[in-house]
């Protein structure tokens, strides 16, 4: 089994300088937080990079430079990086480092060490091929939007289906006695050979011996034939299984298409509210320096104020002077209280108030309140220039820019994937599809007709030879009893084969039904059953089949992952991205808790959000070993930071 150590990664894709990822435990999960478009998919192609040097994009496989950070690129001159995957397996300490360098030929370099010692690249190839085989590596690093293939096991005329049931036999382990039988019959067909040479070697059975021998190269020519045309079926399977995975993309754009004009019309409306919101602050920019001086001017206008009212009173008091000097000139009394007034204090008071009652004193004060007045008009002006309107305005007008600028890359991002597959490719693929299906069928005629002759041909070989056992002549007896009793293996083998393929089938769905029953919470969902394509279809308390709904199909198809891991001749870890898409909260919160069950060493990678973490740690408990998230530096830096160590 395959356990993770390390991951080192250079350079890669948004992970800009050296970043690391260490798994100090070989069961447990693992969790990685990031938003959206911070690195999470490109994350989990780096694990995909570092053990097969392989990078797949959403709608194909990427060239190797598509991942060179971007940011090193410039400042080097040219593209590069590095991954470094530790891992144990049976004991033995690995170190896997793959580099990527455009100054360099080749471009990509793969280097294996075991135990501290470098291998060679037919050592490293056949050693990877044993730890974690290209072939199933879906099982091990599979991407929660792909999860919809696995509906295709109940179509009996997908060819996806079909090629998706060969990988699940590949990851049981079933080639593996297919291998061991073809061995036994290759060791059949060795013998046979040696017991017709030994007939052909006496003059007795010469002709027989030299017809026995013929039959078996003609049979070997037809085997030949036979073993090509499956080969080409398979590989027909396999290209068409790839040509209507291209052809979904292609009604994936029809329906992104309705996407994106509702983007293009929410991007027209965008952009006439910004224009609308950068009038209005440039409408308050011929002002501007009135807001910025809004603040000094409330602190003056105070004293403003009080010069005015100061203003007012004595302009009050000069006109009071001129209406008591006016009385004191035609009445004997106060103006005041109204007594007589002797004439020496009433001429003494009239000299007092001519100076305060003169026209010139009344115009000055008049002058002097009018001056103030205007600085007070002017300040209050000033004062209701409130500088945060200013603030407010430029902020929504920042704000409906960010706004604008994120749906224009979603429209970007919609647009470069309705690129890839235009309609004259559209076509071309079709074409090929067609044209392979229809190929696939000849060759199945072809090969059902090639079964028939070499059962023929089978039934001729065993008339011969038992003529020749009622022959004087024997051979030699070692040689014979080596012919049957590899004869009888190989029907042995043949018949262990459908036999272990039938346990194994009935493995997976116990497993996949116990594992079924903690995802859901559905009394009357008592389990799964398996098809003889490996498809799992949901049983109820009745025993009958249920029509499930996308999210239930999502939960079918990890029961079926996490029980192939059970099941599973080659076993590792599994890394997951997006594997809650089709899911509800409630449902969520189920698969997060039952993540230990998917294999001993599980790495999500997740968005905050997406399920309760607190609730996570609670039913994950000790089995959650560290989380991780990603960090933003820049949009071409993204670094990997350890959140919380168990």
């Amino acid at each position: 089994m395959l356990s993770l150590l390390r991951l080192t990664i250079q350079d890669f894709g948004p992970y800009r300088g050296l970043q690391e990822m260490t798994f100090p435990r070989d069961h447990g999960v693992y969790i990685v937080y990031g938003p959206n478009g911070r690195g999470k998919t490109t994350l989990h192609n780096a694990f995909r990079y570092a053990l097969y040097g392989q990078i797949l994009g959403r709608h194909h496989t990427e060239h190797a430079r598509e991942l060179a950070n971007s940011e090193a690129r410039k400042q080097a001159g040219y593209g590069s990086f590095e991954t470094t995957l530790d891992f144990e397996h049976d004991g033995d300490q690995y170190r896997l480092v793959r580099r990527y360098d455009e100054t360099e030929q080749p471009h990509e370099l793969m280097l294996l060490e075991r135990n501290g010692m470098p291998m060679s690249q037919d050592d490293a190839e056949k050693a990877l091929q044993a730890v974690a085989p290209r072939s199933v590596s879906q099982f091990f690093l599979f991407d929660g939007e792909l999860l919809r293939q696995y509906e295709n096991l109940l179509e009996p005329d997908s060819e996806e289906g079909v090629a998706l049931e060969q990988a699940i036999e590949r990851v049981l382990g079933i080639p593996i006695v297919g291998n061991a039988e073809a061995d036994v019959t290759e060791v059949w067909h060795q013998a046979e050979k040696q017991v017709a040479e030994q007939y052909a070697a006496h003059d007795a059975t010469r002709r027989m011996g030299l017809s026995l021998n013929e039959a078996q190269d003609v049979r070997q020519r037809m085997q030949d034939a036979h073993d090509q045309l499956a080969q080409r079926i398979d590989t027909a399977k396999e290209r068409v299984a790839e040509l209507e995975a291209m052809l979904r993309e292609q009604h994936k754009a029809e329906r992104l298409l309705g996407s994106l004009d509702q983007l293009r019309t929410q991007e027209s409306d965008l952009k006439l509210r910004e224009q609308t919101a950068a009038t209005a602050l440039n409408e308050l920019m011929p002002e501007l320096w009135k807001a910025v001086l809004s603040q000094s001017a409330t602190g003056r206008l105070t004293a403003i104020d009080a010069e005015v009212q100061a203003a007012e009173a004595d302009l009050r008091g000069a006109a009071a002077a001129a209406r008591d000097l006016t009385h004191l000139h035609h009445q004997p009394d106060c103006p005041v209280c109204h007594r007589d007034l002797p004439n020496d204090l009433r001429k003494e008071l009239v000299i007092s108030l001519e100076t305060a009652a003169s026209g010139s004193h009344h115009e000055a004060m008049q002058e002097r309140l009018a001056h103030a007045r205007h600085k007070q008009a002017t300040l209050q002006r000033l004062t209701r220039q409130d500088a945060r309107l200013v603030t407010e305005r430029d902020r929504a007008l920042r704000s409906l820019r960010l706004e604008r600028q994120g749906v224009k890359e979603e429209i970007a991002s919609i647009e470069r994937q309705l690129s890839e597959i235009g309609e004259d490719k559209v076509r071309s693929l079709t074409n090929e599809r067609d044209e392979r299906q229809a190929q696939i069928l000849r060759d199945k005629e072809r090969l059902e007709h090639s079964s028939i002759e070499l059962r023929g041909q089978e039934v001729d070989i065993e008339a011969l030879k038992l003529q020749l056992s009622k022959q004087s002549v024997r051979p030699d007896h070692t040689v014979e009893l080596k012919d049957q009793v590899s004869q009888e293996l190989k029907g042995l083998f043949g018949g262990a084969i459908d036999a272990y393929r039938a346990k194994l089938r009935r493995r997976v769905e116990e497993h996949a039904s116990a594992i079924f029953r903690e995802l859901t919470d559905e009394p009357d969902y008592v389990g799964l059953r398996i098809t003889d394509r490996y498809g799992l279809e949901i049983i109820d308390t009745d025993g009958e089949t249920v029509r499930r709904s996308a999210g239930y199909e999502h939960l079918v198809a990890l029961s079926l992952i996490a029980a192939l891991q059970d099941s599973a001749a080659v076993r590792g870890p599994v890394v997951m991205d997006y594997p809650f898409g089709r899911l509800d909260t409630h449902n969520t919160a189920r698969v997060v808790a039952a993540l230990p069950r998917m294999a001993r060493q599980v790495i999500l990678l997740s968005f905050d959000g997406e399920f309760d973490r607190q609730a996570a740690l609670r039913a994950l408990g000790s089995n959650l070993i560290a989380e991780f998230e990603l960090e933003r530096v820049t949009s071409k830096h993204t670094r990997i930071l350890p959140r919380r160590t168990i």
